[in-house]
């Protein structure tokens, strides 16, 4: 009997178990399957990769390859947290089972972004097949090392040639960026979409032209707004046209780590050790400059008037939240030198003056582009963190085609 009433009970407790078990098998599933774990994705041929059928614990790898490299060198984790209340690294476990979820390789493909989305940082993502490509023609064989990895073509389905027309603009910004006019006789207009690399030459005649015409007017409005960068020899041209003597500025650059080889192609130059740094200015460095980063480096911008046009009026930028990268330099610049007056809304940041750099997956082949560079504004605050605070603030900065009714251009004619 008494055997009898053992194996009962041994028998509940082996059922209880086994039902808690599936309870929990199934509220894992269905959390699981909650939106916020899910990857939905075209096919492949949509991203310009192919499938390769990556088990889970593939993608795996390839994600811990690229958590290895944020954690060393990404400088923004607290600026996120901040100003977004993300903790990324300590949300890694959610981020694998986003990854686990996926269904094949393009899924994987969009959850990475998805996942590097959360850093809210447009210097930090995966290449797609397009832009892949694109950046293949603009750095090869400058990047070969990085961007001809056998794995990476494979992935991407590439051969090294091209299929489509070389000299259009093939990073940035495709078609025109320049747009020039005159709102009265008294105000000029110029527009500039993105520090477009490929429109340097071609622009800057046309530029000059314009500038000669209009250098009597009272008001120049150069208009940046929504212009998310490119390259800084855009911008210096247009300084160095209206500049009326040498301006210049100088900005602070902190990295956690250097590349130790003098072959690779990302290692920054002029660098120094965080202990060298003036006790007076390492002092007032925001406190996680302090504590998570080892090396720095001076930055200076000099522009010295070139065949000066002689414009007496004065300049204004017009700027909003998407200015970034190299027109978030040339904002900066314009306030802390007093080339121009800024109007606007406060700019979204991303100045950087070392290339920002690129790695692969060693499993997957995905390349990535990602920040390691933190910089400080003039008045010692993170760029990344503040942006660049226009003279003029306008709380609704969006661009109107009817100048009228353009919030920006309004405060300019009102100052």
């Amino acid at each position: 009997m008494e055997r009898l009433l053992f194996i009962r009970k041994i028998k509940r407790i082996i059922y209880t178990i086994l039902g808690i078990i599936v309870i929990l098998f199934v509220a894992e599933r269905i959390y699981s399957n909650r939106a916020e774990f899910q990857s939905p994705a075209m096919e492949p041929e949509y991203y310009g990769i192919i499938d390769a059928r990556f088990t889970y614990g593939e993608k795996l790898r390839d994600f811990k390859d690229l958590s290895q490299i944020l954690e060393a060198q990404y400088p923004f984790f607290k600026v996120n947290q901040r100003l977004n209340d993300v903790d990324w690294l300590k949300n890694r476990g959610r981020y694998k089972r986003i990854i686990r979820n996926t269904k094949n390789d393009a899924e994987f493909l969009v959850a990475l972004n998805t996942i590097l989305g959360e850093l809210h940082d447009r210097n930090t993502f995966v290449l797609d097949g397009d832009l892949y490509r694109r950046y293949y023609l603009h750095y090869f064989p400058n990047r070969r090392e990085i961007l001809h990895y056998e794995r990476s073509l494979a992935r991407y389905a590439f051969d090294g040639k091209f299929d489509f027309n070389p000299d259009v603009n093939i990073i940035f910004h495709n078609g025109p960026v320049l747009t020039t006019k005159t709102l009265d006789d008294q105000i000029a207009y110029m527009k500039i979409d993105a520090m477009s690399y490929y429109d340097v030459e071609e622009d800057l005649p046309r530029i000059k032209e314009f500038l000669q015409d209009v250098k009597d007017f009272q008001k120049l409005i150069i208009d940046i707004r929504g212009n998310e960068g490119g390259f800084d020899q855009y911008w210096e041209n247009i300084v160095g046209l209206l500049a009326k003597d040498t301006l210049s500025s100088e900005y602070l650059s902190f990295f956690k780590e250097n590349v130790v080889s003098i072959y690779d192609p990302f290692k920054v130059d002029k660098i120094t050790t965080i202990k060298d740094l003036d006790a007076d200015v390492l002092e007032d460095l925001p406190e996680e400059i302090k504590t998570d980063f080892n090396f720095y480096k001076y930055n200076s911008i000099e522009i010295t008037p070139e065949d000066s046009i002689g414009f007496g009026g004065k300049i204004y930028l017009l700027v909003d939240e998407k200015v970034f990268s190299a027109a978030e330099k040339f904002a900066a610049f314009s306030k802390d030198t007093g080339f121009a007056t800024l109007v606007g809304e406060t700019t979204g940041g991303g100045m950087t003056f070392d290339e920002i750099p690129m790695a692969y997956t060693p499993y997957g082949g995905y390349i990535i582009v990602y920040s390691r560079e933190l910089v400080l504004n003039s008045d010692g605050t993170i760029n990344m963190e503040t942006g660049t605070t226009p003279h003029i603030l306008v709380d609704d900065a969006q661009l109107d085609r009817d100048f009228n009714k353009d919030k920006c251009i309004q405060a300019v004619i009102a100052d």
